[in-house]
């Protein structure tokens, strides 16, 4: 079993599925950017269960995330009988740029004293 973090941006708004068990699942991809500047991004499909997939579905076209979990790939025949693959990473977590503060100090309104007194 292969393990993967990948971070890049929402290719579309996730969609949610309704599995026959009732728990909650979501899908999206996201395009990552390779270190070479003038390669295409690397697209990545992410699956999500539970409260991560509920965390998922927060999410819009766009959006940086960054996902973590176990790796697999999906096979299937386009519409025009060409084969195609993509790897998709079942995510385990799931952390947005929009919950990370820049700065990564404290919250407005509850600064440390010199010293690291409050």
């Amino acid at each position: 079993m292969m393990q993967a973090s990948a971070y890049g941006r929402l290719a579309q708004d996730p969609r949610s599925i309704a599995t026959k068990s009732g728990k909650s699942m979501a899908v999206a991809s996201i395009a990552v950017a390779i270190d070479d500047h003038d390669a295409p991004p690397l697209w990545v499909g992410v699956i999500a269960f539970g409260r991560v997939a509920e965390d998922l579905l927060r999410h819009a076209k766009g959006d940086l995330i960054s996902v973590s979990g176990r790796v697999q790939r999906s096979t299937w025949t386009a519409p025009t009988g060409e084969k195609r693959e993509q790897l998709q990473i079942v995510a385990d977590s799931l952390i947005s740029s929009r919950s990370v503060r820049p700065t990564g100090g404290a919250k407005r309104g509850h600064e440390l004293a010199p010293g690291g007194a409050e």
